[in-house]
């Protein structure tokens, strides 16, 4: 594809969703530089790209045609650092957070600043090395790491305004991220507000959209999580539910298993039994699929502890 095909592309989309340049250029490049790139005299680099795909709510795949063999390695690492976080090898993730590093150091402002967004959010996560120990940040740390993230591409942002802003992937990650540093420091009041409002930006602003198809199952579990743990259980089925359906609509299935799990826990709460233990079941089944032992073992572990249920 063509820089001009590229730009006309983007200002195609653009309009089509009655976005301005300022408002699609926000944090990710100036609105000169976007104008050019719309007009055909730039190509934008992969990041900058991609970027930009996130905002009109296009697939990020697209960005694959402008990559070039850096653009290539970084994107391998990414995928990587976020396997091994999502897994908890953390002492491997940030090596390859190192090599990020390295690799980055080479690219344009915009690119940098881009890459260095999602460094933050995986550092929050990795943690780092104190000599030859291990150590996690605590949540205040991690917690200014990532508004630090979000202040990259969503400068000003806050939660009475994030309706304002357009949100990406990555902005919607790094938003979890902040709901469970809130949770896990005992605030569910403030994390479920979050959740509350990201889940209403995502089916306002994303709906029709490949990132709608990602962010709202994991929205949806942590907030149905917290819900229950308050006992508003039916809130918590129905914010499980819409995450459940959108798993089956979209062929997703990565957080599946733990919505099902939420359903399991409120229908005991309400004294469905029976349908408690029919979504226990099926999470068991949808984990070992998914080959996730230690998920496996949360569910058979509860379900006998529970109901004597032996699930195998």
């Amino acid at each position: 594809m063509q820089a001009y095909d590229i730009g006309l592309f983007i200002k195609n989309a653009r309009e089509s969703l009655g976005i301005t340049q300022n408002q699609l250029c926000l944090g990710i490049c100036d609105r000169i530089t976007l104008s050019r790139i719309e007009q055909g005299k730039q190509a934008p680099s992969n990041h900058v790209f991609g970027k930009l795909m996130e905002r009109l709510g296009l697939p990020k795949s697209r960005c694959q045609i402008l990559m070039n063999p850096q653009d290539f390695e970084i994107a391998q690492l990414q995928r990587e650092i976020t396997k091994r976080n999502i897994s908890g090898d953390y002492p491997n993730a940030l090596e390859k957070i190192a090599q990020l590093e390295q690799l980055c150091a080479g690219l344009d402002e915009p690119s940098r600043a881009l890459v260095n967004q999602y460094l933050l959010r995986a550092k929050a996560l990795a943690g780092y090395y104190e000599g030859e120990e291990h150590k996690q940040y605590s949540l205040a740390a991690k917690r200014e790491m990532l508004l630090q993230a979000l202040e990259i591409t969503c400068p000003g942002i806050t939660l009475e305004t994030m309706k304002a802003y357009l949100l990406g992937e990555e902005e919607a990650k790094i938003i979890n991220q902040l709901a469970i540093t809130h949770s896990e420091e005992g605030n569910r009041q403030r994390a479920m507000e979050i959740y509350r409002q990201l889940l209403k930006y995502i089916q306002s602003h994303l709906a029709c959209s490949e990132i709608n198809d990602v962010m709202l199952p994991l929205t949806a579990y942590n907030y149905s999580r917290l819900l229950g743990r308050e006992q508003r259980i039916e809130e918590a089925i129905e914010i499980a539910e819409l995450g459940r359906r959108c798993c089956i609509r979209s062929n997703k299935c990565r957080m599946l298993g733990g919505l099902l799990l939420n359903l399991a826990c409120c229908y005991h709460d309400l004294g469905d039994d029976e349908k408690s233990k029919e979504f226990l079941v099926e999470s068991y089944y949808v984990y070992k699929v998914m080959e996730k032992p230690h998920s496996c073992k949360l569910v058979k572990d509860y379900a006998w502890e529970t109901f004597q249920l032996e699930i195998d």
